[in-house]
């Protein structure tokens, strides 16, 4: 009985959901480009949904080479990020502070809360999104 409402539920999301609201992107076609002015220079970056340049959600992903450095900064909303590949070490705080990082492999997560500064580098080559 559980189960059933639970497909039932499932449907109707589904079926509410139009062809223009749902996305599924794998690596192929994705169309990778110059990350923005305001990212150093050097990584590339793909916009999966929404638009960064714009109020409400997005998706992104960001490759960046080793070494790859990111300055104290911070978003208005919290950042969510997902480790695809490499090793991304990570810091909160107004100043860089390399004692202070702590390493995200391929597979984890992190969700940074909105006004909270926080900097990165990428020990290897490493992909987030």
């Amino acid at each position: 009985m559980i189960r059933q409402a639970l497909l039932s539920c499932a449907a109707v999301a589904a079926l509410a959901l139009s062809a223009s609201a749902w996305s599924m992107h794998g690596t192929e076609g994705l169309k990778w480009g110059e990350a923005p002015p305001n990212v150093p220079k050097g990584a590339k970056l793909a916009v999966l949904q929404g638009d960064p340049g714009k109020a409400g959600p997005f998706t992104m992903r960001l490759s960046m080479h080793a070494g790859y450095k990111v300055a104290p900064h911070w978003y208005t909303q919290a950042e969510n990020v997902t480790v695809l590949s490499g090793t991304f070490m990570v810091g909160m705080g107004e100043k860089v502070d390399t004692k202070a990082m702590k390493p995200f492999h391929a597979g984890d997560f992190g969700s940074i809360p909105g006004k909270q500064p926080h900097y990165a580098v990428a020990k290897t080559a490493t992909v987030i999104q």
